[in-house]
């Protein structure tokens, strides 16, 4: 089985095991894997991206939107190039 594109889960959550080591996810209150690791990354990248610019103040309401949207558009392709660098050492291995 081959990863997901988008690193798979970031923090995954392993189900509580009853006393025979069995995984047993009933009435677990986190049935979900969380966020991506592409997900992870990007909000890594946005963080450094908005320390490095400032917060620039926009002359109108669109162009900080424009700035906004910029911005997270940036993260994911800096999380697409940590995922891709990922990968191609993974297959060095």
């Amino acid at each position: 089985m081959s990863a997901p594109l988008d690193g798979g889960a970031a923090f995954p959550v392993i189900p509580p095991q009853d006393e025979n080591g069995i995984g047993s996810a009933s009435g677990y209150p986190f049935p979900e894997s969380g966020m991506s690791l592409r997900d992870w990354f990007a909000g890594q990248a946005m963080a450094s991206r908005i320390i490095a610019l400032g917060d620039h103040a926009h002359s109108s309401d669109k162009a900080r939107l424009a700035c906004k949207a910029e911005t997270a558009s940036r993260a994911y392709e800096m999380a697409d190039a940590m995922l891709a660098a990922r990968s191609s050492k993974q297959e060095e291995r």
